[in-house]
């Protein structure tokens, strides 16, 4: 009966040390922050860690200004040991500084200097509220391949970071950022998938749906790739006004012409690009085959349907495969 207990004890023990550690590992000191754009003076987003609360109205962009307030919380003073701010953004144009302190008993060092992306204070227990201001980088989302090969791609960037005395990072404030290209693609997307739950919605012939389902992943999978210009002119040419009701065996060649003519266009534009720049990128024939194996399935099972339109894409692919082999 005494090992009982004791075997009881001790897992409460146990439990009770793993809780704490596992709080102890989900304290953050900078507890909340929000993001408004200087030039609408609109709020982009808000997020409170304490009460678990996130609001997103806008997305965060290239070469756009912000003031982002944030709200430290220092649990505990170590009398000796100083922390760092530091904000890894361009200085706005039309402001003289990185910092504005809210709070004035922040125990800044000697050496403060508000037009410094980086500030020091000591560690003193208390609750702090600071702004920041700057400028996205314009090219945070590109990566240049080449000249001609620019890829748009979505950025987790680390915009605020606190460190401790050892330089150790105690919190960080990581933001997604884009550019107008990515948002353009994605505005493009949400048309198209809206577009797609209504033709399912509407008893759309099911062949139709299935490959307009089909341009619409492709025009993804580019987009994943960084080819977001190429994406979106394939989903801007899958803009149909009268879909095909009808779920017979046969499909209208004038409800596809237009995707097949968009991916056409996208696919030999995407190809003379990757090629100018063989020699220096290990990827492309990578790249090139998936688009071929997609051409080859979409080709397959539009000939079930409609044998213009698969000989349509099938004048597509063997594009691809006579470039691919040059």
């Amino acid at each position: 009966m005494r090992r009982i207990w004791v075997f009881a004890l001790f897992s409460i023990m146990f439990f009770a040390s793993l809780t704490g550690f596992i709080e102890a590992q989900e304290e953050r000191w900078i507890v909340s922050y929000s993001v408004i754009d200087l030039t609408s003076r609109q709020l982009v987003l808000e997020r409170d860690y304490e009460a678990n609360t996130f609001l997103q109205n806008t997305p965060m962009f290239t070469g756009a200004e912000y003031n982002i307030t944030l709200t430290l919380d220092i649990g505990l003073t170590a009398a000796y040991a100083n922390l760092d701010l530091s904000v890894d953004l361009i200085h706005a144009d039309g402001i003289d500084r990185y910092w504005e302190i809210h709070t004035t008993d922040l125990n800044l060092t000697e050496g403060y200097n508000p037009n410094n992306p980086l500030i020091t204070f000591k560690q003193v227990q208390g609750r702090y509220v600071i702004s920041t201001f700057g400028r996205v980088p314009s090219d945070l989302t590109l990566t240049d391949l080449d000249q001609t090969i620019i890829l748009h791609k979505p950025v987790n960037h680390t915009t605020i970071r606190l460190t401790g005395p050892d330089g150790s990072v105690l919190d960080e404030i990581i933001l997604n950022i884009i550019d107008s290209e990515i948002d353009g693609y994605r505005f493009y997307l949400s048309q198209r998938e809206a577009d797609l739950q209504e033709f399912r919605e509407n008893g759309v012939d099911p062949a139709f749906i299935g490959l307009y389902d089909s341009l619409i992943g492709v025009a993804e999978g580019q987009a994943e790739l960084g080819f977001v210009q190429t994406a979106r002119t394939i989903l801007e040419t899958l803009e149909v006004e009268v879909p095909p009701i009808r779920t017979g065996p046969s499909l209208e060649e004038r409800y596809f012409l237009p995707a097949v003519g968009g991916l056409s266009l996208a696919a030999v534009v995407l190809v003379f690009l990757f090629f100018r720049a063989r020699g220096r990128l290990s990827f492309v024939s990578m790249v090139v085959e998936d688009q071929i194996r997609e051409l080859e399935g979409l080709s397959f099972r539009a000939s079930r349907t409609d044998r213009n339109l698969a000989s349509k894409l099938q004048e597509i692919n063997d594009r691809l495969k006579e470039l691919e082999g040059k």
